[in-house]
């Protein structure tokens, strides 16, 4: 009976230490031993989290997390507390609000609003938004593309009103992929992700319409935040963001 016992315990004891959690078969994935968290803007989604993709192939063990929304927004976040190891916002004046907790920044891309339109409904001329029969939407003045979009529609002399302002980028893309306006004031890297569903007239002051975008690390982000911003601000991160239809940094 005691051998028995025995025999019964030690086979426990095999089958426990087969099942430990600090082992990892020759077949399951790599252990995540760092998390970065970068918050950035809307309009980077697809974008960053392709860069995300490859930085996460290139750094086995380190896993990237995101968290997209108005770049406003997200300065208020990092402000108030948020955990952001790394902010990529799409306004300088979004990054200077949290410099306390992000004291430098860099250049690393930028972007221009365009109004959009669905390809069967087209403009003639970014004065069309004049006309109060047109239905158009922005995003609400305080985030970048509701800047950038008010500093365009001032240049071209254009006085017509939106009926709506929204949130964030996303939600005028889908105002306008639901055909609930007749145009949009959108990023160009919208209309190009969006293929052949949407044309676009350009502002007459690509200036006023251009909005840079700066990314920085939180003074006690994780120690491989400063991997991501040097892979976002390298040869191929910079590949990637040209290729979505994003500008040079200067």
């Amino acid at each position: 009976m005691k051998k028995a016992i025995f025999a019964a315990t030690g086979l426990l004891l095999v089958l426990t230490g087969c099942s430990s959690p600090t082992e990892t078969s020759d077949e399951s994935n790599s252990v995540i031993e760092t998390t970065i968290t970068v918050f950035a803007a809307s309009s980077l989604t697809e974008t960053f989290t392709e860069l995300g993709r490859q930085f996460e192939a290139a750094n086995p063990g380190t896993k990237v997390t995101f968290s997209f929304a108005a770049s406003s927004t997200l300065a208020e976040q990092i402000i108030a507390g948020a955990p952001a190891d790394v902010f990529a916002s799409a306004s300088k004046k979004s990054m200077e609000a949290a410099a306390e907790q992000i004291p430098v920044s860099t250049i690393f891309t930028s972007n221009r609003v365009v109004v959009s339109f669905p390809v069967d409904k087209p403009l003639i001329a970014v004065t069309d938004l004049n006309d109060p029969a047109i239905k158009w939407v922005q995003c609400d003045r305080q985030v970048p593309c509701g800047t950038a979009a008010d500093a365009a529609l001032e240049a071209d002399g254009i006085t017509g009103t939106p009926v709506s302002l929204e949130p964030d980028v996303k939600s005028v893309v889908g105002k306008l992929t639901a055909l609930e306006v007749d145009a949009a004031i959108i990023y160009s890297t919208d209309v190009k992700s969006a293929g052949s569903k949407f044309s676009a007239l350009e502002f007459s002051n690509i200036e006023k319409a251009t909005t840079k975008y700066p990314i920085g690390i939180n003074s006690n982000a994780n120690t491989k935040a400063q991997a991501f911003v040097d892979f976002v601000l390298s040869e191929a991160g910079q590949q990637v963001l040209l290729d979505a239809g994003f500008g040079s940094p200067s």
